[in-house]
């Protein structure tokens, strides 16, 4: 395309955009989002507790990120059974994709 022949990617811009306290505080408050609306799903673990879901901050030194994570034993079965985080996610506008069963 025409439109596209003398563009440039500034990438000591796009560094500092992905490094802003901007950006990480929009990263975070969509990750947030998810926790909480997954929370809010109402799942239970086996002794009746609340499914745990946690929103921590990744390290990485590229970008600004965090991960919204189940870490109990029954995270993995809630989300195949349930897909409390895909649907926690898409309830927040984000797109998901990944292994589907008519993928395998």
């Amino acid at each position: 395309m025409k439109a596209f022949e003398d563009f440039r990617v500034d990438r000591a811009g796009v560094a500092e955009l992905l490094h802003s306290e901007g950006f990480r505080d929009a990263v975070q408050a969509v990750a947030e989002e998810i926790g909480a609306t997954a929370r809010g799903a109402g799942h239970r673990v086996t002794n009746g507790d609340p499914l745990p879901v946690d929103v921590f901050a990744d390290p990485n030194h590229d970008r600004a990120g965090f991960t919204v994570a189940v870490r109990h034993p029954a995270g993995i079965g809630m989300e195949a059974r349930h897909g409390v985080l895909k649907r926690a996610a898409e309830a927040a506008g984000l797109t998901v994709s990944g292994l589907e069963a008519d993928e395998v």
